[in-house]
């Protein structure tokens, strides 16, 4: 495999796999703390990690388009993975999210009317 296609999946694994550890941190500590907002600030920036994978992905899928085709290695199908797990960890977490704050304000209003 050529050096660009392991710098290339490595950079993606790394990028991937930072988003979504800070992902999951955030929802971690939103049910620690309560705090919404910080988990979402959070989340956003786990994105952007993400969002530096898909940059490399597309790069990758350019260069094949544009006629340089990039050897397929179990390295990159793992660095794509990576990556994919991100993407849907990310979505969920943003769910998570949304639903402990719907629970929280009906919890809250449900309180305050008693």
């Amino acid at each position: 495999m050529d050096e660009k296609t392991v710098e290339q999946s490595m950079q993606l694994i790394l990028h991937s796999g930072t988003g979504r550890s800070m992902v999951i941190e955030a929802v971690r500590e939103m049910l620690k703390t309560g705090d919404i907002e910080a988990a979402k600030k959070k989340i956003e920036a786990g994105g952007k990690e993400i969002g530096e994978a898909h940059d490399i992905q597309t790069a990758m899928m350019s260069a094949e388009c544009d006629g340089h085709p990039v050897e397929k290695s179990i390295l990159l199908i793992h660095a794509q993975d990576h990556f994919m797990t991100a993407l849907a960890v990310r979505d969920m977490a943003n769910l998570m999210v949304e639903m402990y704050a719907a629970l929280k304000d009906k919890n809250g209003k449900a309180e305050a009317d008693a």
